[in-house]
């Protein structure tokens, strides 16, 4: 988020005022909380409405799934994520809740802009690890976990016609099999875009 502030007042020549409810941990059903009843365990969070409302722009980062999966079919990636072990259940079918409430939340945005001029943009994850997974024998798996949760957020995009833009082809290639890391993509933490993979 601290890219945008600096481009819009150099372009613009207006000074941001930046209000940020990014919270560590924030999971899709905490924001369906409080955009669908005002209230939230987190006393950062009942502002976001009006906030949302009143906006001049709203950067919104998708949250994880948490709280947006069925307790019977749990998506669980964080092998791939965390730990370079096999992923838990990847089945699509895991993220059509997640899907749906990403839905909702677009369509609450929407609602909640009244007609102000509103354009969003979204896109998925790309892993730094890709060298890893290849060293762990995990490439198969890991990536086309990765793909279902492109996939869940590219449906809920197309219900709005948001662009979407695939950031797992660009910093791991069409194939997915590419080291974002050896392409410049990342921080010397291996992890964080640089200004490259920002661009």
């Amino acid at each position: 988020m601290d890219i945008y502030p600096p481009i819009i007042e150099r372009d613009l020549g207006d000074k941001v005022l930046v209000e940020d409810y990014s919270l560590c941990g924030l999971a899709m059903n905490e924001v369906l909380r409080v955009l669908k009843t005002g209230k939230s365990d987190r006393p950062e969070l009942p502002g976001l409405p009006n906030a949302i409302s009143d906006a001049e722009m709203v950067v919104m980062f998708i949250g994880n799934p948490a709280g947006s999966i069925k307790p019977e079919t749990p998506f669980n990636m964080n092998g791939c994520l965390f730990d370079l072990a096999p992923p838990g259940n990847c089945n699509p079918a895991s993220l059509e809740q997640y899907t749906t409430d990403l839905k909702w939340i677009w369509g609450e945005i929407f609602r909640l802009r009244n007609g102000k001029l509103t354009i969003l943009r979204t896109m998925d994850l790309y892993t730094p690890l890709i060298n890893n997974y290849i060293e762990k024998g995990l490439l198969l798996t890991c990536t086309k976990c990765l793909e279902n949760y492109s996939d869940a957020i590219r449906l809920a995009a197309e219900a709005y016609q948001i662009p979407f833009i695939r950031r797992n082809d660009i910093y791991n290639g069409v194939n997915h099999d590419e080291d974002a890391v050896a392409k410049g993509f990342t921080l010397n933490d291996g992890e964080h875009p640089s200004n490259l993979g920002h661009s």
